[in-house]
């Protein structure tokens, strides 16, 4: 239903519909418009597949939202295909947007979204948007906006112009730009170069001290031989920093545009991704690729239609864990189909897979109970339970385990009505300081015009 007012509050008692509910272990704490009509987007077709509607609330998203000194930050596109960034004060503040006005998103392709990061050394927000083998659009704050929100005037003239290189006079073009923090405080910014089926991950670093980027360098690589395949590109769930200071990643390879996925791999870094280890801690020889050893976990051919780009999460004592999706010969029977029939597997086939590395390196898997809905996002709290959100349908749905069963127990704590037509993105930053989970949601239209999007806030505990 969409929302009319501009502040919906929900404490723990609300006496309309279950599932606000539907378990002791969640506290629907607020739900707030950012904006009242936010972009859709029509059918898309990319080779010989279709695509849906979304632009605002896709998986590959790393960030949507950011939470920094008590302000929530978000990107997106509006109605009007404008690029806009939104805050507020934290826990239930008026959101205020700032919309630019000299660029116009003009296409409708679904992997032009937009990515977010603060950097809390100095302060500086930072935007990447609408790339799929495009030329750079950068836009970053003036220092300390972030740092002193309160005193910071939220407006247009507050970020640069757009810029088209990162390092002084080194033009890129990017599909899928991430940001990320360092446990120092600084910043971090990846972007797939080349396309799918043969691309490359590339990672730069972000100075405080000097505003600056620097140290452009490739982390994995579409080189080596699988099967009849000379070429490929990697899809990460994540780039995520532990406890110890380790960065991880997961990731699944693809073997050209039109293909399924196979198999998940997993690296670390101790010096901020400037070197990598293997599962077996053994320093990998130049960029990842696919004849690298030590890096496949966990072997799943393409007929088994692994889907790429989910979500992962360390826990505290840095064992990564992953729930991705794909299907096996049992859930393919009962589907009355067969391996490789179907490029994802037949929905009734889908199932999700959580995947985790334990303290002695061995890797363990879950397979979670039911069918499975869209990409799904991982967080982990401080007793290391693990919680789900995904799409299900329309509808938002959150799943949790528990680590003292070792994550055996995963069930649904609570479902969100709907309609909704984006992927579920949740706010890590907010979750890891506050242990609420921010999660955005993009109402669904009835064609394709402009619909209500909102943030929706959750306490998740297991008692």
């Amino acid at each position: 239903m969409i929302l009319k007012s501009l502040v919906l509050f929900c404490t723990l008692i609300i006496s309309t519909g279950a599932t606000v509910m539907a378990s002791p272990a969640v506290n629907k704490i607020g739900d707030m418009i950012v904006d009242s009509k936010a972009l859709n987007l029509g059918d898309m077709k990319y080779g010989k597949t279709r695509f849906s509607k979304k632009i605002n609330g896709c998986s590959f998203q790393q960030d949507a939202m950011v939470t920094h000194a008590g302000y929530q930050y978000v990107g997106y596109y509006n109605g009007n295909r404008q690029v806009c960034i939104a805050r507020r004060k934290l826990p239930l503040g008026i959101w205020e947007v700032i919309r630019f006005d000299d660029y116009t998103f003009k296409n409708n392709d679904a992997h032009n979204t937009i990515s977010i990061g603060i950097c809390p050394a100095n302060g500086t927000i930072h935007m990447a948007f609408d790339h799929h083998v495009n030329p750079l659009h950068y836009r970053v704050s003036e220092t300390d906006a972030a740092t002193n929100p309160e005193k910071t005037k939220w407006q247009v003239a507050l970020f640069s112009p757009i810029l088209s290189n990162l390092e002084k006079g080194k033009n890129i073009k990017v599909t899928y730009p991430r940001f990320w923090q360092t446990p120092a405080g600084a910043l971090q910014f990846c972007y797939r170069q080349g396309g799918s089926g043969n691309g490359a991950r590339m990672v730069v670093d972000y100075d405080p001290k000097t505003n600056t980027w620097l140290n452009t360098r490739q982390i994995d690589s579409s080189k080596g031989t699988y099967g009849k395949s000379r070429s490929r590109c990697s899809y990460p769930n994540g780039y995520t920093y532990g406890p110890k200071g380790n960065l991880h990643v997961t990731w699944v390879w693809r073997e050209g545009a039109g293909s399924a996925n196979h198999d998940l791999m997993y690296v670390y870094s101790e010096d901020n991704g400037n070197t990598w280890l293997n599962n077996n801690g053994e320093e990998l020889t130049g960029p990842a690729t696919v004849s690298s050893p030590g890096i496949t976990v966990v072997t799943i051919k393409e007929v088994y239609g692994l889907m790429n780009t989910h979500g992962q999460a360390v826990d505290s004592k840095g064992r990564i864990h992953t729930v991705i999706r794909h299907c096996d010969d049992e859930s393919l029977k009962a589907a009355g189909s067969k391996p490789g029939a179907v490029r994802f597997g037949p929905t009734a086939a889908q199932r999700y897979y959580h995947y985790y590395r334990k303290s002695d390196g061995n890797w363990e898997t879950r397979v979670l109970p039911g069918v499975a809905g869209d990409r799904p996002k991982v967080f982990i709290d401080e007793a290391d339970n693990a919680y789900l959100i995904f799409r299900m349908a329309s509808d938002l749905v959150i799943m949790g385990a528990r680590a003292a069963t070792s994550w055996k127990d995963w069930d649904v704590m609570h479902t969100e009505k709907g309609p909704f037509i984006n992927e579920m993105l949740g706010d890590l930053y907010r979750w890891k300081k506050s242990g609420i989970l921010s999660v955005m949601v993009l109402e669904s239209p009835k064609s394709y015009e402009p619909t209500p999007l909102r943030i929706i806030d959750y306490e998740l505990r297991f008692k």
